[in-house]
């Protein structure tokens, strides 16, 4: 179990737990890392309250909201973004599956991949700024643990358009019921102990966002790459960001 952790936290992120290198690891070890997706996102949520709080002493909501949208770019050594420019670039500049999956390979970023990323990352940052004016830091911590049980929910039973394969076709091919319940039994335990009522509503929006995003890449691609599902990170924790604006607003009021 500890060995599968690992895995998962080195793959998602900069930080690395010398026990089992991702390129040495089996396609089940792989598929049973995403058992702890949501816990590397408890890692996460919780380094981002933590310098929330400690910059809030000497810096300005604004400047705290860019330097946590850069931390977290920086944690996960911008995996997510690149998946996400990559998708932007294949849908934006491919007529046909085959056409989009070959540019998603090209490493060079395009304008739709430049644009998609702007258009995320200022998103993050508006929506960060209103949730630190207020000291929602309950949000902050929940948004990356759900975001990445949101990569689990997208490669649960998916199918694999590349017919050369790739890191991907390990994840949705051996990615198991039993899989999936134990990282949304994480997620759910996360929301219910954090903040109930706000994560429910945050867990029903990325419900539909994954939902819609897998249908979207069945039409656009024939299936889910890993750069779909990085792709589906980004966006579920802009999403997730935004709705805990007026979300958390409400319940405040309450």
């Amino acid at each position: 179990m500890l060995r599968t952790f690992a895995l998962a936290l080195s793959f998602l992120t900069i930080l690395r737990v010398p026990l089992v290198p991702a390129r040495l690891a089996s396609p089940t070890e792989l598929a049973a890392s995403f058992v702890f997706f949501p816990l590397v996102g408890v890692i996460l949520g919780g380094i981002w309250v933590l310098l929330a709080f400690a910059w809030k002493l000497v810096l300005t909501p604004a400047l705290i909201a860019v330097l946590l949208t850069l931390t977290m770019a920086l944690l996960t050594r911008g995996l997510h973004l690149d998946g996400l420019a990559d998708l932007a670039d294949g849908v934006g500049g491919g007529y046909t599956p085959e056409k989009r999956l070959t540019i998603m390979k090209d490493s060079r970023i395009g304008t739709f991949g430049a644009t998609a990323l702007i258009l995320v990352l200022a998103l993050k940052v508006s929506a960060l700024y209103p949730l630190l004016q207020t000291g929602q830091w309950r949000a902050l911590f929940l948004v990356p643990i759900l975001s990445r049980l949101g990569m689990v929910w997208g490669a649960y039973r998916s199918v694999y358009p590349r017919p050369e394969g790739g890191l991907g076709k390990a994840f949705c091919e051996q990615l198991h019921v039993g899989h999936l319940l134990a990282a949304t039994t994480l997620g759910a335990v996360a929301v219910v102990l954090v903040a109930p009522l706000a994560g429910a509503v945050l867990l029903i929006a990325l419900s539909g966002c994954v939902g819609l995003l897998r249908i979207l890449a069945q039409r656009w691609l024939g299936g889910i790459t890993g750069d779909v599902l990085g792709a589906l990170n980004e966006i579920a924790e802009a999403l997730l960001l935004t709705v805990a604006v007026p979300v958390t607003t409400m319940l405040s009021g309450t």
